[in-house]
């Protein structure tokens, strides 16, 4: 017994070296494996730190390169700005021909001058328009005051740009979205309470800001955003905040069911017009007839006369709509059985006077647009006319030329 427990012990201790000899073994290999990684990280760390020092000389002599070129941008800008004032200005200014001291007439001064503004001023003034945007350009005063500093906001990447623009649209989409969501619930479910309302009109208020920013910045970096449209929002901004802070009486009672239908149906008519014209400017900017910065609307534009028939109808009633709130909102505030504060009846009036300011700037938007697609259709009519009776002229010149062969 006690020679096989002599034995047992013995082959116990041969398992235990042989277990300690494989796990030093495996201990080592990792330990290599360790060394190894860290011996090549650091070799990469290295190689990072040489590329990136490069790319900051690169980034320093990129931002030398741009302050020069922006420099000589502008002081050929301003040349070719005073070389067009000083053809306007100077109507008598004699060229003499290359070897013959004879003054030309009036009408070769007007044709040399005419020669000039158009090769030397107006060609190269569109293509300092074009190129513009690729050079950074000054934040304009609302961004200066917004920023609180200097701070450059172009985006000199087209996808970059593009990339911008496309998160605008959906920036849109998905809080007016929200909004319809929301107005349709407090018009119908949701019982009255003023916290509630006052969360809608903050929301509203910080939708319009941001709006403006964004919209601020898409001009900036080369957007043709129409003035009416961006100060259409700013002045939404000043009316939103009106709402937010109009105290719970009566005369916001009255004015509260009919503000969300309002809001209801206007975030219809939005999310119709962005559908409508994200194909539409899709389309322009395939044919090459849109800038890829183009931006869609609350409104109509001259580049939506096809869809005029459909959409026209929709927008009319919420202009009418909104002259309907200016009257009922100047009603509320001659009225001090509704609104007793003096002072809270004279911001109803400028509430009032907001509302109409919307629907006149809207309504003579669109009629210019509707008298714009009148004039196009006369154009179209006349042109079918005149192609008429040049083919009919033709086919009588034909006829009788054969009957005179004949």
């Amino acid at each position: 017994m006690a020679s096989d427990n002599q034995l047992q012990l013995e082959k116990t201790i041969k398992r235990r070296k042989k277990r300690s000899i494989k796990s030093n073994g495996t201990c080592d290999a990792q330990i290599q494996n360790f060394i190894q990684q860290w011996e090549e990280l650091s070799d990469e760390i290295n190689t990072f730190k040489q590329d990136h020092q490069k790319y900051l000389n690169q980034l320093e002599t990129i931002e030398k390169l741009k302050k020069a070129h922006q420099i000589q941008f502008n002081k050929l800008e301003k040349k070719i700005q005073h070389l067009n004032k000083s053809i306007d200005i100077h109507q008598s200014l004699i060229i003499l021909p290359d070897n013959e001291k004879v003054k030309e007439t009036f009408e070769e001064r007007l044709i040399h001058l005419s020669t000039i503004r158009e090769y030397l001023t107006k060609q190269h003034s569109d293509y300092f328009k074009r190129i513009q945007y690729t050079l950074p350009q000054p934040s304009e005063i609302y961004l200066r005051i917004i920023l609180g500093s200097q701070l450059s906001v172009s985006i000199l990447d087209k996808s970059e740009q593009l990339k911008y623009k496309e998160s605008y649209e959906k920036f849109k989409l998905y809080i007016t979205l929200i909004l319809m969501i929301i107005s349709l619930l407090m018009s119908t479910i949701i019982p009255i309470n003023r916290a509630l309302d006052a969360f809608f009109h903050f929301l509203l208020v910080w939708y319009y800001c941001t709006l403006t920013i964004r919209e601020s910045i898409l001009v900036m970096n080369g957007s043709k955003i129409q003035v009416w449209w961006r100060l259409h929002h700013f002045i939404s901004t000043i009316a939103t905040c009106i709402v937010l802070i109009w105290p719970s009486a009566e005369s916001y009672q009255i004015f509260r069911q009919q503000h969300y239908l309002f809001s209801l149906y206007i975030s219809c008519v939005q999310v119709l017009l962005y559908y409508y014209q994200r194909g539409l400017l899709y389309r322009l900017r395939a044919l090459g007839d849109s800038d890829e910065l183009q931006i869609s609307i609350e409104g109509f534009q001259s580049r939506m006369l096809r869809g005029l028939s459909f959409l026209a109808p929709f927008l009319i009633i919420g202009y009418i709509f909104e002259l309907y709130n200016a009257y009922v909102l100047f009603q509320i505030s001659m009225d001090p059985k509704n609104e007793p504060n003096p002072n809270w009846q004279f911001i109803l009036k400028i509430l009032s006077g907001i509302f109409f300011i919307f629907f006149l700037g809207n309504s003579i938007t669109i009629f210019m647009v509707i008298r714009r697609k009148i004039r196009k259709r006369i154009q179209d009519i006349q042109w079918i006319k005149h192609r008429y009776e040049s083919v009919k002229t033709l086919i009588n010149r034909v006829r009788s030329v054969t009957s005179f062969q004949r």
